[in-house]
């Protein structure tokens, strides 16, 4: 582009004709050629382009060489400026040189206005061609930012979710294992007390153990099934709910501990994440009454309601001295699980002594 307006103006120098002025020689085509030449300068440093232009115009112009030519050299110094985004500097440099040469063509040379005005028009056009480029220019730097900002983000959305599944494995992993190991080493250790006096009840305990190990690997390999699909919402036929209360009762009985069951409300269908954050709440709760309460009996219910389920657990044992300000990871996951369903689970020791544990779960039937 400094070729182009370098010759250009070295053109309209041999073909400008204007009244008094100093005739076309070499120092004229010299003076054009080194404000060109400044030109080179624009991509890296606009301003400084932008400067040489002008003061070597302007010493042309002293030298009473004819006007016009110097235009095409003014006109890629101030777009380079204007496109670098010096929308100011820009503007002030058309105002000053553009009017104040306007000025001195009209007063001083008494040119035509339609010569005036076409050089200023110019010199503006030139600007404005600029100052669009540098738009365009910092609109695409936008788009590209928000773009930027976008993937980033995406990327964390993506990070969360990852670790929220993680935190969902861990949550089920631990409801499943911590019940059915707790389970597996009480029954161990009554047929270990009983292999001598009543051998026959302690190959009963053993058989209930084997069967305890076989039904773990079982809803182990279906919950890792659930969570390998990725549904936020589980099967009802992979996930245990409300109706598979009775066996886990019934495993928790065989390991010493007596269970009074009780479900009652309405009879309807719930959705899948209750029901198995109901199962969880009450086998962790049963969980810690083997593992802490020192019980000898525990009750369960469990009411439904047209917009609750609510669930209590509680023991006749000895309770905790440590609750409610130090829960364990087992209660706390179970909080964080009511939390996401909407409801609200409280632990602590009853007054009468014992545990109790209670959550009331949203569940609002479906309108007919």
């Amino acid at each position: 582009m400094a070729a182009v307006a370098g010759l250009t103006s070295v053109a309209a120098l041999f073909s400008a004709e204007e009244a008094g002025s100093r005739p076309a020689d070499t120092g004229a085509v010299v003076l054009l050629a080194a404000a060109a030449a400044s030109l080179l300068l624009r991509r890296r440093r606009p301003r400084a382009a932008l400067s040489g232009a002008i003061g070597l115009t302007l010493v042309y112009l002293v030298l009473d060489y004819p006007g016009g030519p110097e235009l095409p050299v003014l006109m890629v110094a101030l777009y380079s400026v204007a496109a670098a985004g010096q929308r100011w500097e820009t503007v002030f440099v058309v105002l000053l040189f553009g009017g104040g040469g306007a000025l001195y063509r009209a007063v001083v040379e008494r040119e035509s206005f339609l010569e005036i005005a076409l050089s200023v028009a110019l010199l503006v056009l030139a600007f404005l061609l600029g100052d669009g480029v540098a738009t365009r220019r910092r609109l695409r730097a936008e788009v590209r930012e928000r773009l930027r900002a976008a993937a980033v983000e995406k990327e964390l959305e993506a990070q969360a979710r990852v670790s929220g599944e993680r935190i969902r494995i861990a949550q089920e992993l631990h409801d499943v294992l911590a019940h059915t190991i707790t389970t597996m080493t009480v029954q161990a250790g009554v047929a270990a007390d009983l292999m001598s006096d009543r051998p026959g009840q302690a190959r009963h305990s053993l058989t209930t153990l084997r069967a305890s190990g076989r039904e773990a690997m079982a809803e182990l390999r279906a919950t890792i099934a659930v969570l390998r699909s990725g549904l936020e919402e589980p099967t009802r036929h992979a996930a245990p709910g409300l109706a598979q209360l009775d066996h886990l009762v019934r495993g928790v009985e065989e390991a010493g501990l007596p269970v009074d069951l009780a479900i009652c409300g309405q009879r309807r269908e719930l959705p899948a994440a209750v029901e198995l954050t109901a199962y969880r709440m009450v086998q962790e709760a049963l969980t810690n009454v083997m593992r802490h309460a020192r019980a000898t009996r525990a009750t369960v219910r469990v009411h439904v309601g047209r917009s609750a389920v609510e669930v209590t657990v509680e023991d006749d044992g000895s309770g905790r001295a440590d609750a409610p300000e130090h829960r364990g990871s087992g209660l706390l996951g179970l909080a964080e699980r009511a939390r996401a369903l909407g409801g609200v689970l409280t632990a602590g020791n009853r007054p009468g002594g014992g545990f109790l544990v209670q959550a009331t779960l949203p569940a609002p039937a479906a309108d007919r």
